[in-house]
């Protein structure tokens, strides 16, 4: 046989060889490949529950965890988490067995986060499953009652919510008697939110009730549940501007008990001092010296901190200059402040008025414009009314028949009522034809030519004054480097001298 023969015949050879091979695997393969796809199909299934479900359930379980402690702001966004994953598994697997758990967790988790216009169909299709077991069904219902408190029908929510808070399943009680205080409060009806709430330690139920109280002018109501927070020590960053509400609205009383209870309380020592400063402010802005003195002093024993201490230092320093008549115990009194209080914002401003002050006392102004600048300074920054006055009156005093003098005497009579007859009869005397004295009788000062050349002589001091004042600060807050300004002084070389020229003169 020659040896091309050979060749085509093994040629044919492994050709019906491997096609032979071929069939005979791929009919193995059909044998083995359709029963395991068969059998995989629940495992796929399956994994709606692992990647979709537990994923749910666990973002929805971290949002009811956060919810509990106060923190909606973040339970809001593991709720919309919780509701995208379990609705992605409704709409990938819609005929598994695990779409009635899917649905609860998406109508639950949509409610809970706001998106009521989801939850809605969503909750109305859970309920009528026939299967749905009684804990499930009455979290299905608060979700429901969330909807109706967050859709402004607030009885419809009471009527589903309020049993629930009583003879629901245990693990829903605490947020049916949440939510059904909120539907109460939208309601205006306080006394029935803390009747659903009962024993229940809510605090963000009680402090939003607290705050609605404050929103409908019941502050009463608002105080006795800031007590019931008191007890407990819990002081959150809501309670100050709450605390400022009922200051504005008279109940300064209130505001001192409240404090007082905080401090007997076992809250941190960080807040009862930023309790006793808050209300150490609050009494400063409203001239209350004496219990304020009494908070700073409070809060320099609390604090462990020398920023602190300076704060409470620069408002004892503040409080001191009311009594003071003259600039020179003012200025005094300033400096030794700053000893300890120089880290403290307020105490870099006395300092920076008492210089001010004392520019403008001291410069020669026949006007007398520079004096009132410094009276206003005194009296407005300085919070020395005192002195202010004197300031006033020296105008008068000093430099009688002065553009600014009527005005200082009309200035002086509003701090000392006790001496605004004797200052209003000067004024009269002394100064008839001045818009300040017209004014004593019902005249508007601003009418007169006069009103408008004693503001423009002001804004000429001011300028005058204004930028020696900037000088000044510059000077003080520039630190100084040893050796900084020293320059090594070189010798001049002098020219030599020149010969005369040819021709010239000597």
């Amino acid at each position: 046989m020659s040896s091309r023969l050979r060749r085509t015949m093994s040629s044919r050879l492994r050709r019906t060889m491997s096609s032979r091979l071929r069939r005979t695997m791929c009919r193995r393969l059909r044998q083995f490949i359709l029963p395991s796809a068969v059998c995989l199909l629940p495992s796929v299934t399956a994994c709606a529950y692992y990647n979709g479900i537990y994923n749910a359930k666990t973002e929805l379980a971290a949002g009811e965890r956060l919810a509990r402690q106060g923190r909606e702001a973040e339970a809001g966004s593991r709720y919309a988490a919780a509701a995208a994953k379990a609705e992605t598994v409704l709409v990938r697997y819609p005929r598994t067995r695990w779409r009635p758990q899917a649905l609860a967790i998406a109508a639950r988790a949509s409610a809970l986060s706001g998106d009521c216009a989801v939850a809605r169909p969503l909750l109305v299709e859970a309920l009528a499953l026939p299967a749905v077991n009684p804990a499930e069904r009455d979290r299905l219902l608060v979700a429901q009652g969330v909807c109706e408190v967050r859709e402004a029908r607030p009885m419809s929510a009471l009527f589903i919510l309020e049993p629930l808070s009583e003879r629901g399943h245990a693990s829903v009680r605490a947020a049916a008697a949440l939510w059904a205080a909120r539907a109460a409060i939208a309601l205006g009806d306080a006394d029935r939110a803390r009747r659903v709430l009962g024993a229940l330690d809510a605090g963000t139920a009680h402090w939003e009730l607290a705050q609605a109280s404050l929103g409908a002018h019941q502050y009463a109501a608002a105080e006795s549940l800031l007590a019931l927070r008191a007890a407990r020590g819990d002081a959150r960053p809501e309670l100050t501007p709450m605390l400022r509400t009922l200051w504005l609205a008279g109940r300064r009383d209130a505001v001192e008990r409240l404090v007082a209870q905080y401090h007997a309380a076992g809250t941190r020592a960080n807040d009862k001092l930023s309790l006793h400063m808050l209300a150490a402010d609050l009494q400063i802005e409203t001239g209350l010296d004496a219990p304020a003195r009494a908070h700073l002093l409070a809060a320099r024993r609390l604090a462990v901190d020398s920023v602190v201490d300076a704060e409470a230092v620069a408002r004892l320093t503040l409080l001191s200059l009311a009594p003071l008549s003259r600039l020179e115990d003012v200025s005094a009194a300033v400096r030794r402040g700053s000893v300890q209080g120089r880290a403290s914002h307020i105490q870099r401003r006395l300092d920076d008025n008492v210089l001010l002050a004392e520019l403008l006392a001291g410069r020669a102004d026949p006007s007398g414009a520079s004096l009132y600048l410094a009276a206003e300074v005194a009296r407005d920054s300085l919070r020395a009314p005192q002195l202010a006055f004197q300031l006033f009156r020296r105008i008068d005093q000093t430099l009688q028949g002065a553009v600014m003098a009527p005005r200082g005497l009309f200035a002086a009579a509003i701090l000392e009522p006790d001496s605004a007859a004797a200052l209003h009869a000067r004024l009269r005397e002394r100064y008839p034809r001045s818009p300040w004295a017209l004014a004593l009788d019902g005249g508007s000062p601003g009418d007169f030519p006069a009103w408008e050349a004693s503001e423009a002589t002001l804004r000429v001091a001011w300028k005058d004054v204004a930028l020696q004042f900037a000088d000044s600060l510059t000077r003080l807050r520039t630190p100084v480097v040893p050796g900084a300004n020293q320059r090594t002084v070189r010798p001049v070389k002098q020219p030599a001298a020149k010969s005369p020229a040819q021709g010239a003169i000597p």
